[in-house]
């Protein structure tokens, strides 16, 4: 089996984006106008409430871009043979044999190559998407119970990328994914997947927590002042004479560092640069200028503040909406605040529209 990228020409007048991750799932509708619905769920919330929301939202046959959960497929760098693009998957198919977790003949491969810049043009490059037969089986499966139909399955790297290749991002840029438990770095330059790796540091070990969570750090203007111990409170350095006019509704929460652990923020600047620079060096590319770290609606100013210093990258967290609005012109036709979290389904649905 093989997945199918790039992707035809859009003949439909709604499709939808739909994300399987078990820690994040989400879906987009997507039209010709726009955006039509969007929606995101925890990893509480499961799966079980995006299949509900489909059934309400989502009419009967609709064409869908499912993006595959990260622990459904593996994700090999191997060297590439010269044989034109459309046979390269063909052509390593029984190269990779001993690098799966299971038979080549029980695995649904696709090859990408690396564009021809990268490592310096000394060799050619290439990535194997590879999931399990079983695995591809019963995603159709899935689609075929929730009466969608099914057009194309794709990964993370590749939604991710449809996501820059829409707001016109031909820079270098890194985008950096944090999960409560780990972190992902993809450098993409041009419309092209060159790295990626997985780090250690997540936003658990950094004590960055959700929101809605109900460990998460208070903010000083969810509760009393009476609660509160000023001594352990950075008051972007207010004096006690000033203290008096002092708004609670207009204060944004602790000084940044209270809010990130420095040792794990430093192992991950450590981590992002030496990606950065084996970009440069290894792959010979130019500099990457642009730092995108995502991770739903969880709040990263504090992260952002504590490493910008460390970096000469530019650090950003991106409020996808306005991206999209702003530098793509996409309208937004409902649920505006579900983008940030709906990304990987949001590149879905962008990959479904005609290039």
């Amino acid at each position: 089996m093989t997945f199918r990228w790039p992707f035809n020409t859009t003949k439909n007048k709604q499709w939808v984006g739909i994300n399987l991750s078990s820690l994040a799932p989400s879906a987009v509708i997507y039209s010709h106008e726009g955006i039509v619905d969007s929606i995101a769920f925890n990893q509480e919330q499961g799966v079980s409430e995006l299949e509900s929301w489909l059934k309400k939202h989502v009419s009967p046959k609709t064409p869908a871009v499912l993006v595959l959960d990260e622990a459904d497929y593996e994700l090999l760098l191997v060297e590439a043979p010269n044989v034109p693009e459309e046979e390269l998957t063909a052509a390593l198919e029984y190269r990779i044999g001993d690098l799966l977790n299971q038979p080549i003949e029980e695995t649904a491969i696709q090859a990408v190559s690396l564009p021809s810049d990268a490592y310096r043009g000394r060799m050619s490059m290439a990535y194997v998407i590879a999931s399990p037969n079983s695995t591809i089986k019963e995603r159709v499966r899935w689609a075929a119970e929730h009466n969608l139909s099914l057009d194309t399955i794709t990964v993370p790297e590749f939604s991710l990328l449809s996501v820059l290749s829409a707001v016109d991002m031909k820079q270098g840029t890194a985008l950096l994914e944090l999960t409560p438990g780990y972190g992902i770095i993809r450098l993409y330059q041009d419309g092209a997947l060159y790295l990626t790796r997985q780090v250690e540091v997540g936003l658990d070990a950094l004590n960055i927590k959700d929101p809605d969570s109900e460990d998460a750090p208070l903010l000083l203007n969810e509760v009393s002042l009476d609660e509160v111990s000023f001594d352990d409170v950075a008051l972007n350095n207010t004096t006690s004479e000033e203290s008096s006019d002092f708004e609670t509704d207009s204060y944004v929460g602790f000084a940044p560092k209270s809010m990130v652990n420095a040792e794990q923020a430093d192992n991950l600047v450590l981590d992002i640069q030496r990606s950065l620079d084996y970009y440069e060096s290894q792959l010979g590319m130019g500099q990457i200028t642009q730092l995108w770290i995502i991770a739903g609606d969880t709040d990263l100013t504090n992260l952002v503040d504590a490493m910008q210093p460390a970096l000469t990258t530019n650090i950003e967290q991106p409020n996808i909406t306005e991206k999209i609005k702003g530098l793509a012109d996409i309208k937004i036709l409902k649920n505006e605040n579900n983008i940030n979290s709906s990304i990987m389904a949001l590149g879905g649905a962008l990959a479904y529209v005609a290039r």
